[in-house]
């Protein structure tokens, strides 16, 4: 098949081409380098060269200059029906172009869009929603919860072959809308990713790469290293840092024995996958619901809520038994390659793409 994903988060699409190439399938990603984690392996690069006006033009115009090369693909994917998230950029004219030119047209589940912010708002028992106006944007509002942003999402998702929610929390937001595909988790690529054997020093080291503060729930994180550094500061080492290149951002990772990954999620990120891949103790989202979305009943991951006391008593839990991180860590690589295996999750979308209308 010949394959076109449009748009990047986190190296979502990245790992997914590198499992679909792996199964025999042409593929061409046409995406920016979401933002300041600089994520490589685009083919079609759609960040502007221009600063200031021109650049803002540059990014407006940019992907209609492209649609000759953006044309003749069996299946064409877009991470969110609001990327590129640009003011005053017709979206609903370029997605119609972009179908009309190409055979398949999916849309992903993943990130903010207007289906998540009006009905997983209401349907999750917690979620970011009100911790990212506060921190993030610090509004008491946001563009996705106006009628005409779900008017524009729910036309282009009824005009498409379907939606794959990539985690729980879009399957929730999509539970009424008969577009709604299977769940398919996120993919990655393990072999990327080196696995060392987790081994605690001196100090256990904790580490949360701060990326959207309110939406990841950092508030939380914070509250909870005040109190261990008070209770255990000869046995723990904490650290927040982030907004950096993906490459550096690993690097940092490297360190750390246990990763603390999204605190208002009932799923794991792709900041999660990376850190188990690396043999990582994980916190971050494990609720039964997440877990039975992506079709597993058991994981390495230790659940969290959006409070202090749920991280301070996981990570007390873990320094107890220290002597374990090290088998916890290659548990965490295993089910990873797994259960997220780039190929594996590849082939669940061809099959996804050839099932559907």
């Amino acid at each position: 098949m010949k394959i076109l994903l449009f748009g990047e988060f986190s190296g979502l699409h990245k790992n997914l081409k590198d499992g679909l190439i792996e199964l025999g399938h042409e593929v061409v990603i046409a995406a920016g380098k979401d933002g300041f984690k600089k994520i490589e392996g685009c083919d079609i690069n759609l960040d502007n060269t221009y600063s200031g006006i021109l650049g803002q033009v540059e990014t407006r115009i940019k992907p209609f200059l492209y649609l000759p090369k953006l044309s003749g693909y069996d299946v064409v994917q877009i991470i969110n029906p609001f990327f590129p998230n640009a003011k005053l950029f017709p979206k609903s004219i370029f997605y119609t172009l972009l179908r009309h030119i190409n055979k398949k047209f999916y849309i992903l589940g993943a990130g903010s869009d207007a289906y998540f912010w009006k009905y997983g708002r209401k349907r999750l028992k917690y979620s970011p929603f009100k911790e990212w106006l506060k921190y993030d944007i610090k509004s008491e509002h946001y563009y996705m919860e106006r009628n005409n942003s779900f008017t524009y999402n729910k036309r282009l998702v009824d005009s498409s072959n379907g939606v794959i929610p990539v985690m729980y929390e879009y399957e929730v937001s999509y539970e009424s809308c008969d577009k709604r595909l299977e769940t398919i988790p996120l993919p990655i690529n393990t072999n990327l990713i080196k696995y060392h054997e987790n081994i605690v020093k001196n100090k256990l080291v904790v580490f949360h790469g701060l990326n959207r503060y309110g939406f990841k729930g950092t508030k939380h994180v914070e509250e909870a290293f005040k109190v261990l550094n008070e209770r255990y500061p000869n046995d723990l080492e904490l650290i927040i840092d982030g907004k950096m290149p993906l490459s550096k951002y690993l690097k940092v990772m490297e360190r750390a024995n246990i990763v603390i990954d999204q605190v208002n999620s009932h799923s794991l990120g792709m900041n999660g996958l990376y850190a188990l891949a690396m043999g990582k103790v994980v916190l971050g989202g494990a609720e039964s619901e997440g877990l039975v979305s992506i079709g597993v009943m058991q994981t390495p991951v230790i659940n969290i809520e959006p409070n202090k006391e749920s991280i301070v008593q996981a990570i007390e839990s873990l320094l107890e038994k220290r002597n374990k991180i090290s088998e916890m860590g290659l548990n965490s690589r295993v089910f990873v390659e797994n259960v997220h295996g780039h190929v594996k999750i590849a082939q669940k979308y061809i099959d996804t793409w050839k099932a559907a209308n």
